[in-house]
């Protein structure tokens, strides 16, 4: 959805009050939706990524029927592996990706998505099993990665997890107390948990569910998630806090 057309919606939100600080745990554009929606809001916003992303080589890959990309990291990381080997984009493999906004990173460097997720880890495997089950699936992925599709298939695929990347939390940063804390992955949670308490009154939004599951594992009440991984629907859960 385009700024614009999300700008207007925000006025569907009544009641919102000035002065709200939001934090968001990844770092924003200048053109992000997210924000432009929310300052328009008279919302002050602080985007900060709370972990940090390497690199990690990988010497080969083994054939699979399917790759599949939980994330547009993932996929860039992977990418960046194979050009260090001087291989070629697996052309002849099927491609799937949890939600949108990875298949669009792909697709945009004209790379062909034969399988888009909806972003719930749950949805999305039950939806993928009618196609890839009993094949052999790759996983690119993050150090740290919950594996949400691989422990939800179980044994009906082969997966084949690969480590294109390492994710670390990061102690280094100091933030604005927020009326409102956007969490975007678990590790962000964890992360801003582990520097900062919980104040009294402060709202919660997570990106969807593997991140609210972590955030309720770690005791945080989760006010409104995301109903889908992007910034348009992140920012429509913030304005339900606060509307």
């Amino acid at each position: 959805m385009k700024a614009n057309k999300l700008l207007r919606r925000c006025v569907c939100y009544g009641g919102m009050r000035k002065n709200k600080h939001i934090f968001i745990s990844r770092d924003l554009s200048p053109d992000s939706v997210f924000r432009e929606c929310l300052q328009e809001q008279g919302c002050t916003i602080e985007g900060q990524s709370l972990i940090t992303f390497s690199a990690r080589a990988f010497p080969s890959y083994p054939k699979a029927d399917w790759i599949f990309f939980y994330s547009a990291k993932a996929a860039a990381y992977f990418r960046q592996g194979l050009e260090q080997l001087g291989l070629d984009w697996p052309t002849h493999t099927q491609i799937a990706t949890i939600g949108k906004g990875t298949a669009q990173w792909l697709q945009n460097r004209g790379i062909d998505v034969h399988f888009i997720g909806s972003g719930n880890p749950k949805q999305t495997c039950e939806q993928f099993l009618i196609h890839a089950a009993s094949k052999t699936v790759l996983f690119p992925q993050a150090l740290h990665s919950k594996k949400s599709i691989e422990r939800l298939a179980g044994q009906e695929i082969k997966a084949i997890p690969l480590i294109v990347y390492e994710n670390e939390v990061r102690t280094d940063f100091t933030l604005r107390p927020a009326d409102v804390l956007t969490l975007t992955s678990p590790l962000n949670a964890q992360a801003y948990f582990k520097s900062y308490p919980k104040e009294s009154g402060q709202r919660i939004v997570s990106i969807g569910p593997t991140t609210s599951l972590a955030l309720e594992k770690m005791g945080i009440k989760v006010t409104e998630e995301a109903a889908e991984p992007n910034e348009t629907c992140l920012a429509e859960a913030v304005l339900r806090c606060l509307g």
